[in-house]
């Protein structure tokens, strides 16, 4: 990658991160007595679109996916290079394989959980698959593909989709982000891969897996090694911070495990990991030549529809302000 390639992108970037939420005006909202509130706070923003399209308080996704489909789309414009874009829209590939396969094999309706955001053409895949041809779908996918049906044939479990699907996208997204040479975008896959492994570790043994389950599940290319991740299985949590603390997602993962212990809730560490992976794109701020700044802009966008999401849930169940507080994650700005 040159980084002068990138001068106009970051340029534009810049004055897109301008157009963030900022913390008084997601406060505001925190505090907003109702849900048509929150909404007419977003339409004073780049949301206003997206809000005016709404009728109903229970369609707030739909102001959501508006916005995740507008942002990715412009970023296509924006970046040179569409594997920086790639990189934060491979997820959705996979989100809609594992739909594809389980509408298939389960002999349902899920076409309302398909997300229109992917690295490729989802249809082509979707009409390859139905017709029984492959040929024509990447590797990466017609793989990924072909292991998850042949599992079913043999084990018909639906959790081991999920569980394959996530090894493979896992695989694909590092392989991706290697290639870069970039190593923001590495180090952003092994620390995610690292939670991803610790958080499943947790869940596991709260369902009472054995540990030829974990073995399955665990994902390989993080900073912390499987078998480590392994021997600590049976582990407390004092003893877990005590064993990761030196790792670079150490002190996160430390408040996220304390944060776990009080509440027994997963959601709270995954709050940390959130946290954490917006934190690490911060100094994509001071980058002026690059692709950083436009993966660290999707990062901080889909950190605040998240965010969103957060408070319109917490708005609808009718939660107080402190209790939304206490499950928002932090911004980039």
């Amino acid at each position: 990658m040159d980084r002068m390639d990138y001068i106009q992108a970051v340029t534009r970037t810049r004055v897109l991160e301008k157009k963030l939420l900022s913390k008084t005006r997601i406060d505001r909202m925190i505090e907003a007595k109702d849900i048509e509130e929150v909404f007419k706070t977003l339409s004073e923003t780049e949301y206003s679109n997206a809000v005016a399209g709404v009728s109903r308080d229970e369609d707030y996704e739909n102001i959501l996916s508006h916005e995740l489909k507008r942002v990715y789309k412009l970023m296509r414009e924006v970046s040179k290079d569409q594997i920086v874009v790639d990189l934060m829209a491979l997820k959705y590939d996979y989100h809609n394989l594992k739909v594809l396969v389980k509408e298939r094999k389960l002999n349902k309706d899920l076409s309302r959980l398909y997300i229109p955001i992917g690295t490729t053409d989802f249809k082509k895949i979707k009409e390859g698959f139905i017709e029984g041809n492959l040929r024509d779908v990447e590797p990466e996918f017609r793989e990924a593909i072909e292991a998850v049906v042949q599992d079913f044939e043999i084990n018909k479990d639906p959790q081991k989709i999920d569980i394959i699907f996530d090894r493979y996208y896992f695989q694909h997204l590092f392989k991706m982000a290697k290639n870069t040479g970039i190593q923001l975008f590495v180090d952003y896959v092994r620390d995610m891969i690292d939670f991803v492994n610790i958080k499943s570790s947790i869940r596991l043994k709260k369902q009472g897996k054995d540990m030829n389950f974990l073995e399955e599940v665990l994902l390989p290319n993080g900073n912390i090694d499987k078998d480590a991740i392994m021997i600590s299985y049976n582990d407390s949590i004092d003893t877990m911070i005590s064993r990761y603390k030196n790792y670079r997602i150490g002190q996160s993962l430390l408040k996220g495990l304390e944060s776990f212990r009080a509440t027994n809730r997963l959601s709270d560490l995954e709050k940390y990991m959130d946290n954490y992976l917006v934190e690490i794109n911060k100094p994509s701020k001071y980058v002026n030549f690059g692709p950083e700044p436009i993966f660290s802009y999707l990062v901080a966008k889909e950190a605040e529809i998240k965010t969103l999401r957060i408070i319109m849930v917490s708005k609808l169940n009718k939660l107080s302000p402190d209790a939304t507080r206490e499950r928002v994650r932090d911004l980039y700005v």
